[in-house]
Formats: C-alpha cells, structure tokens, sequence
C-alpha cells in the first residue's frame, strides 16, 4: 500500500477507530434462542442452563451472532437513529475515493470470549489497509479491509472481524449505467 497516493483524511484513518458503535443492545437469551430455532441449532450449551454451566460456567450466544449484537438500530422510540449504516467506515472509503459500487471479497472471524446473557458489545471500526488504485474489469478500483473489534463491557475481546472489499467504478460510470 502506497499510503503517499491517499487523502490525507483515509490516511489519518489508517489503524485507528473511526467508527464506535455502543452498547446497542443488552444481550439477552431470548433472542439467541429464536436464532437457534430458527436455523435449528439444537447445541445444548445454547439451551441447556445445566450442560452449560457444567462446560462453560453458564450458557452462552452462538459465536455467530457476534456482528449481531454491535449494530446499531436506524430507529427506537423516543430517538431517530445516530445515521450510521451498517459498515459505516466502508461507506465512508466509497465516498472519500467517490466509488459507487463495492463488493466483499473476504471474511474472517476470530473468536475469543463467549458472549452472554447480560452483555453489552462495543465494536470498533478500524481501517487496516487501503490499496493502490487499479484497473478492474469494472473500472477503477481499490481493495481496503477494515477490522471490528468486539469487546465486552469490561473491554474483554469478544473477537475480531475482519473484511475486505473491492470498491470501484466512478461516478462517470455510474450515472452512465442509471
């Protein structure tokens, strides 16, 4: 990455917290276990207070409910939404090099603690790399990967997320195709 050809704004991102996203909701069992009964997850650590407690202290949220609880609600009661959108400092990169399109092209998680019943998640959007500016068979483009970190209310690491998109095209090219 020739970070000299970036603006100084996504340079000043590069390796730091752009976007926070808060406490949105307290994790609660209910809500994992319509997610369990809806893709029938019978795992016994998910359902079972006693198996659970037995193997890891008390039950627990499926792992891949993790990017779940740290997004945030576009609207409650009594508040309209904070504008962020899902992914928000991915949009953010969009805008910056004016790139209409963008596509994930990889996923990786790690897991570190199991989330729980009464948990509150904060997630760190961090901008880990930014490419060179290059040729793509759907015009000009850059690949940037952005890091979430989740952590529990005490800061203990949930996990990490990390994502890598290609953006591309141009505004030209966009409103040539509307």
């Amino acid at each position: 990455m020739a970070v000299s050809d970036l603006p100084l704004l996504v340079r000043s991102w590069i390796g730091q917290a752009v976007v926070t996203v808060d406490h949105t909701v307290t994790v609660e069992k209910a809500s994992w276990l319509s997610f369990c009964a809806a893709v029938q997850d019978g795992n016994p650590l998910y359902w079972d207070e006693a198996f659970a407690e037995a193997h890891t202290g008390s039950a627990i949220a499926p792992p891949a409910m993790l990017p779940s609880w740290g997004s945030a609600y576009d609207w409650f009661p009594g508040k309209e939404g904070d504008g962020l959108r899902p992914m928000e400092l991915h949009f953010l990169l969009k805008e910056a090099f004016g790139y209409p399109n963008g596509i994930v092209t990889n996923v990786e998680i790690e897991y570190h603690e199991p989330v729980r019943a009464g948990d509150s998640v904060r997630v760190e959007q961090i901008l880990r790399a930014v490419s060179d500016e290059r040729l793509t068979r759907l015009g000009p483009g850059r690949d940037w990967t952005i890091d979430l970190i989740y952590r529990r209310q005490d800061q203990a690491l949930f996990g990490r997320h990390s994502i890598s998109f290609l953006a591309y095209g141009s505004a030209a090219t966009h409103q040539e195709a509307s």
